[in-house]
């Protein structure tokens, strides 16, 4: 191959691979799928694909992906694996220089690519970026706003992350190349692989916020505490592992450990709740 001809088919390489790869993972999730999906292909920026992964649906997500153009790229999981596993996989398929991620219930707003790329691409030294969310009923009507009363936390937040996960997956983008730094997300956990994840990015790079709302979360009866235990019991585990490795000064510590004591609070009436019911 000739000098010119290498120099001409890295540039075609160059112009198909797309500034940022939208990572959906679906499993039987017809029900908005289309809504989400349009909301990725009404975006003000352009240079974006969607990789979709298919968690072994058995409703018709496959059919809905499938009827979009080239830009979805659509795969298809023989068996449903934990959605840790299944970002894992969707991500290795991924081509973007930014990752960003979208849940099949969910929906951005209009400008939320354009924002945050032109962000990032004019902050060298930040790793990844959120932003406030809207939340949403099953019809699509606004319930509020999911800082709105909230602080929110820029730079070296891992301290604060502690405390609390304030950071909604649905309104990050993050440079693809952090993941080789910390790694994808721990398969092990079946519910907040996302917190794990962002506070392994937070512990070692810069996080910023930008401060409107770029997305609505939908909150309907599929995702409404059905595995409360779960979510607090991996909640726990996460903090008692950087409690730890993780030297802390005592006022974070203390934070933390309160922290814990919620958790634990919720898990007590989580049992509670239960027990009653059973009865």
């Amino acid at each position: 191959m000739s000098a010119m001809s290498s120099l001409n088919a890295w540039r075609n390489e160059k112009m198909q691979k797309p500034k940022v790869s939208v990572i959906m993972n679906c499993y039987n999730s017809s029900t908005y799928l289309r809504e989400a999906i349009d909301s990725v292909y009404a975006q003000t920026y352009r240079d974006w694909e969607i990789i979709f992964w298919d968690n072994a649906s058995t409703d018709n997500s496959a059919q809905i992906a499938k009827s979009y153009d080239e830009k979805l790229r659509y795969f298809h999981a023989e068996k449903t694996v934990p959605l840790g596993h299944a970002r894992n996989l969707a991500i290795e398929k991924a081509c973007g220089e930014f990752i960003a991620f979208l849940d099949c219930d969910d929906v951005w707003m209009p400008e939320k690519l354009e924002k945050q790329v032109d962000f990032l691409e004019s902050h060298d030294d930040v790793a990844m970026i959120y932003s406030d969310i809207l939340s949403i009923n099953e019809k699509g009507k606004l319930i509020e706003n999911y800082l709105k009363n909230k602080k929110f936390y820029r730079g070296n937040i891992f301290n604060k992350l502690l405390t609390y996960n304030f950071i909604a997956i649905l309104t990050v983008i993050l440079r693809k190349k952090v993941l080789d730094d910390v790694g994808l997300f721990d398969a092990s956990y079946r519910i907040d692989e996302d917190y794990e994840l962002f506070l392994r990015i937070s512990e070692s790079h810069k996080i910023d916020f930008i401060d409107e709302p770029l997305a609505k979360y939908r909150i309907h009866g599929n995702n409404l505490c059905k595995k409360e235990n779960i979510l607090v019991k991996e909640q726990l585990q996460i903090l008692d592992y950087w409690m730890d490795v993780k030297d802390m000064g005592m006022k974070v510590r203390f934070s933390v450990i309160m922290m814990r004591l919620r958790l634990y609070l919720r898990l007590l009436k989580f049992h509670i709740s239960k027990s009653i019911n059973v009865r």
